[in-house]
């Protein structure tokens, strides 16, 4: 019986290191076909289903009530995983937390300024941000790419 169980644990743990090693890095989030290169095809794909599932009324924009209820429900998410990894991360430090406002008034969506956004509108940052990732300019980012881009942003950061 014991060695049924400990054999059972060690098949369980290994089957959990394999998932942790075969997973895709966090940097390659939007790599939806998880070959480990993210391709604009896949960018443009992942934001039309984020605007979307913005767009409750379907009318191809959001609007301010439409963009207001998203920012909400991305906050009470933001905010479960935050208190979360606190909790954790108080636990590791011996009780004390840290914390602070981060990722506040990042830019303006609404280019135009007309109240309402647009799928344009809406891709802009992400398909720049994609465009400076892509460092040969072939329509696809790799890992190597991404972590030269952190890389720049840290050292321009200083």
């Amino acid at each position: 019986m014991r060695i049924t169980t400990i054999l059972t644990g060690g098949l369980v743990s290994l089957a959990l290191a394999g998932t942790a090693i075969a997973a895709p890095p966090q940097s390659l989030r939007g790599d939806l076909d998880k070959n480990g290169e993210v391709t604009l095809a896949e960018v443009n794909t992942r934001l039309d289903q984020r605007f979307r599932a913005i767009d409750t009324n379907g009318n191809g924009q959001i609007e301010q009530a439409e963009m207001q209820a998203a920012r909400e429900q991305h906050r009470a998410k933001r905010a479960e995983r935050r208190e979360a990894r606190g909790a954790e991360m108080a636990d590791k430090r011996g009780g004390e937390r840290r914390g602070g406002k981060r990722g506040e008034g990042r830019g303006k969506i609404d280019a135009n300024g007309d109240g309402v956004i647009t799928r344009a509108e809406f891709g802009a940052r992400a398909l720049a941000r994609f465009e400076r990732a892509d460092a040969n300019k072939d329509g696809v980012v790799t890992a190597e790419e991404r972590a030269a881009m952190r890389e720049a942003r840290k050292a321009r950061r200083g």
